[in-house]
């Protein structure tokens, strides 16, 4: 008996098998079915789909191939194996017509023993990076040969155990992925825990504290001291602002997307309203109806209370008019918040989406904090929906987004 020698990438080519997560599992249908068809194609008794392991082959499906007291064959030693042969060949079938009358078989304890073959082909399962992971192969108990049809045949179904592979070793990578993604959200409920305790609180000292020193004395300092205090409160307003805002983004893909339920437009809208602060040189206009949509009601409320927000806070008219118009269609639902605002130039449009962007550098309570249209955005997309900007300077901006029924 002659021995298979090791590839020359042997060890690449053991990280790249355990990559697959396949050894040791479970018989599946998907493999079955293909060493079933490989047996009926060929003729054989015995057809399996053999991984060649550091020290073992083991059969991922095996059909006929049993021991001596009557169980299935699951490994065995790769010293023994013809596997260990057909995988020094990727590009091309190993066959041993008559197992019996050649060298490199004839005393193998698979040929003279149990169980007795006499017959092997083998076709290498071979990845996109050209390592062999082991063999599609059929065996007969007596000397047996293939045509050139089967040949072709058992090398289309060994490119389909191929697939099989490559669909298991994606889908443990998606999990090694949503483990990873699973940490970082966990690290980020942390960063939350921690921003609105350990952040939150300080800033929140540094506003009272810069009002009782305007307060207790300010008819102390002169006019620059003023400005001073001011200048200090303002700024730890418009971090308190960036912090919750950074909160609000990390907790808006956690709001309950999937709980959808019948929601009135009216009463959305009004609801909106009744949550905003509305200064009292702002119309908002709306039409009264009793459509219903079935959507979140909590991820709509974050929507347009940001969109209703940004129109009144960056409103720069005398008298602000705002308008939430809805409509549907046999697909879509879509709302529209139009403002006559300053507008958004053209080539700003794209990126006011973005996170932490800030075009207009002055609203009227301050600066913002480049977060709220980056939570409608996000927001949008994942009720399935996509959302635009339509607008030209000193014509104020309609922001549209539209939400699969």
């Amino acid at each position: 008996m002659i021995m298979a020698p090791l590839p020359p990438n042997e060890q690449e080519r053991l990280e790249a098998l355990h990559e697959y997560h396949i050894l040791d599992t479970l018989p599946e249908t998907d493999f079955d079915d293909i060493t079933q068809i490989a047996s009926e194609v060929c003729q054989t008794p015995i057809s399996l789909v053999t991984i060649i392991d550091a020290d073992r082959q083991w059969h991922k499906s095996n059909l006929g191939l049993y021991l001596a007291n009557g169980q299935k064959e699951i490994e065995s030693p790769r010293k023994t194996s013809f596997c260990a042969h057909a995988i020094l060949t990727p590009g091309h079938e190993f066959v041993v017509p008559d197992a019996k009358n050649d060298a490199r078989f004839a005393d193998n304890p698979s040929v003279i023993g149990e169980p007795f073959i006499g017959f092997y082909a083998g076709i290498p399962l071979v990845n996109a990076e050209g390592y062999a992971l082991g063999t599609l192969c059929v065996l007969d108990n007596k000397p047996n040969t293939l045509t050139e049809n089967q040949i072709i045949t058992l090398k289309a179904l060994a490119r389909q155990v191929v697939c099989q592979l490559e669909l298991r070793r994606k889908n443990a990578q998606l999990k090694e992925k949503q483990a990873e993604l699973q940490n970082a959200y966990n690290d980020l409920e942390k960063f939350s825990y921690i921003a609105s305790h350990d952040l939150k609180s300080p800033l929140n000292n540094i506003i009272s504290l810069t009002h009782l020193l305007k307060d207790d004395y300010g008819n102390l300092l002169n006019e620059e001291g003023n400005e001073y205090i001011k200048f200090l409160n303002d700024s730890a307003y418009q971090l308190s602002d960036l912090v919750n805002g950074i909160l609000h983004y990390s907790k808006s893909s956690q709001l309950l997307l999937e709980d959808k339920e019948y929601i009135n437009v009216t009463q959305l809208i009004q609801e909106v309203i009744g949550l905003q602060v509305i200064p009292e040189n702002c119309l908002v206009y709306y039409e009264t109806s009793d459509k219903q949509i079935f959507s979140s009601r909590i991820a709509l409320k974050q929507i347009l209370l940001n969109l209703l927000h940004n129109a009144i806070r960056y409103g720069d008219q005398q008298n602000l008019k705002i308008e939430i118009i809805f409509s549907e269609t046999s697909t879509n639902y879509s709302f529209e918040v139009k403002d006559n605002g300053p507008g958004i130039e053209p080539h700003n449009q794209a990126k006011i989406f973005d996170l932490f962007e800030r075009l207009q550098k002055k609203a009227h309570d301050g600066e913002g904090t480049g977060i709220g249209l980056a939570i409608v955005k996000r927001l949008v997309e994942k009720l399935g929906g996509a959302i635009k900007v339509v607008s030209d300077v000193g014509m104020g901006a309609s922001f549209i987004f539209t939400l699969p029924k």
